[in-house]
């Protein structure tokens, strides 16, 4: 075999693994469903990710000591109060303890259910496709379970409006 086709193999070789695996990747991902995870919520009760089938789910994993979480946290209580009433259910998970989450909770006037923990909550990361392993990550979640969107760092307003735009009802 000569170099130049020894090369064009490799090059060939190259190309076809990468779409194989760039189809393999981004159909898993697509066709993920939300795993049953559960936390606890400020008062301390059991609170599974279930409660809220049937609804618009987004999934925020931030914590207190995380300065792009804080500051995406009011323009998530904006887009609870604007597109609850059309199906949305935003619902933050913090890795953190629950005194200083409900202080914040307090402060920021968070509008949506804020459920924490701690290992459990770097495993639920782990499980919905975190790539980075990084604060803060959102997830949209399908009524019927289905994963439609992963987002890692802090979202933007327009970034929330489009995400959500396109998948509640007008």
């Amino acid at each position: 075999m000569t170099r130049r086709e020894l090369l064009a193999l490799a090059a060939t070789s190259v190309v076809a693994a990468a779409s194989g695996f760039a189809a393999w990747h981004g159909f898993g991902r697509a066709a993920q469903r939300r795993p049953e995870l559960s936390f606890r919520d400020l008062d301390g009760r059991t609170r599974s990710l279930a409660e809220w089938d049937g609804k618009l789910l987004l999934l925020n994993f931030w914590a207190t000591w995380c300065a792009p979480c804080v500051k995406e946290i009011p323009l998530l209580v904006e887009a609870q109060q604007e597109f609850g009433p059309r199906g949305l259910q935003l619902v933050g998970i913090a890795m953190d303890q629950r005194e200083p989450v409900a202080a914040f909770a307090q402060r920021l006037r968070i509008n949506y259910p804020l459920l924490v923990g701690e290992a459990d909550v770097v495993a639920a990361m782990d499980a919905l496709g975190d790539e980075l392993g990084a604060f803060p990550f959102s997830v949209l979640v399908a009524p019927d379970g289905r994963i439609l969107s992963r987002h890692s760092g802090d979202l933007s307003r327009e970034e929330i409006r489009e995400l959500l735009s396109k998948h509640l009802p007008g």
